[in-house]
């Protein structure tokens, strides 16, 4: 048997080439967005109400099905392990927490505050926070609002919205106790419902919860209404938008995302 013959190794130097970097992905903007584990419509409508040079990192709190004000003031422990974890060592422009009734459970300073300590300097948002900056870019002192939530949370909402010097003048809800049934309420029940509700007095109307599926319906209520509505996720991707510097305007979303 003849030995094997080994060739000699051979190496091959590795040239250093320098990169050519630019902004990545999101040039005019990257959204740290924080969704509930139990929840699915939000980022979607959110990611349809940004324009393409504007990016949506998403991670989720963890939460519960059953939306009352106890369930929903849990996340709170959570808040601060979901924001770390959207893209820790590069650059976010704005961060937002996508619950409308969980910021009333917690409360909305009490949000922002939490979301703050993990990426000092970025502007957080939430609905709330949102819907309050599009009702003064609005001059909506007296908002007709629908939610889906049950008594409890809908009226905690109501009262918020009143101590901050905004009159609800007409309120309604669908009494929905689960999550999961509230992604499930059809647009058309949700243009419907927003109809009933309007008072000549209301200055716009305000259509609560991130969880409700309200981009394909926004302009029809207006058009039938002929006053702004203001939805949970449309307020929040317009100031998300606004406060990142991007003030572009977004076609199809309603009379807030020309202001």
């Amino acid at each position: 048997m003849s030995a094997i013959t080994m060739a000699p190794e051979v190496r091959i130097g590795i040239d250093e080439l320098a990169p050519l970097l630019d902004a990545g992905i999101g040039p005019r903007g990257r959204i740290g967005f924080i969704a509930l584990a139990n929840g699915y419509v939000t980022e979607h409508e959110v990611a349809r109400m940004i324009p393409g040079d504007v990016v949506l990192y998403v991670n989720r709190v963890a939460s519960e099905n059953v939306v009352d004000l106890a369930n929903l003031r849990l996340m709170e422990g959570d808040l601060a392990r979901a924001a770390s974890m959207i893209l820790p060592a590069d650059r976010i422009d704005v961060l937002v927490y996508g619950c409308t009734s969980g910021t009333i459970a917690m409360g909305e300073d009490a949000v922002i505050e939490a979301l703050g300590k993990i990426r000092p300097g970025i502007p957080v948002t939430t609905p709330i926070t949102g819907a309050l900056a599009a009702f003064a870019a609005l001059g909506a002192g007296k908002v007709a609002m629908l939610t889906p939530y049950v008594f409890e949370v809908t009226a905690a909402m109501r009262d918020y919205f009143i101590s901050r010097g905004v009159a609800v003048v007409g309120a309604a809800n669908f009494n929905v106790a689960l999550n999961s049934d509230i992604h499930r309420i059809t647009p058309r029940a949700i243009r419907d419902a927003a109809l009933e509700i309007d008072t000549p007095e209301a200055d716009a109307v305000f259509i609560s919860c991130t969880a409700l599926r309200t981009a394909d319906v926004i302009e029809e209520i207006e058009a039938a209404l002929g006053k702004p509505v203001v939805t949970s996720n449309q307020a929040l991707a317009w100031h998300a938008l606004r406060l990142m510097g991007y003030t572009d305007p977004v076609p199809g979303l309603g009379h807030l995302f020309t202001i």
